[in-house]
């Protein structure tokens, strides 16, 4: 399997029910220290991830809570910052836990 694909399928499964359980953070600290893929590479693949993950979660143009609590997980876990995401998932994530500034 490719490995970028694998990261992306990871991520999906990780972030699916809206938890990153403390063995799925060890899963991917895990294959991300593994050295599978550049961080240029991971670096893209979550790029990939957030754009889709955003796209799914309009689709219906509502945010619900459990995809509000996805949201903040995946920027939490992921530690993005908002140059990271699309404008409007930092502005849905205002009053709950809006990543930081770039520095």
């Amino acid at each position: 399997m490719d490995q970028k694909r694998k990261l992306k399928g990871m991520l999906a499964r990780i972030f699916s029910d809206a938890t990153a359980e403390e063995a799925e953070r060890t899963e991917l600290a895990a294959y991300l220290g593994s050295g599978a893929l550049t961080k240029e590479e991971v670096k893209e693949v979550v790029a990939d991830f957030v754009q889709t993950t955003w796209k799914i979660t309009m689709a219906d143009g509502v945010i619900s809570d459990v995809e509000r609590t996805r949201l903040n997980e995946i920027v939490r876990v992921l530690g993005l910052e908002r140059n990271e995401l699309p404008d409007e998932w930092v502005l849905a994530l205002r009053g709950s836990v809006a990543p930081p500034e770039p520095s």
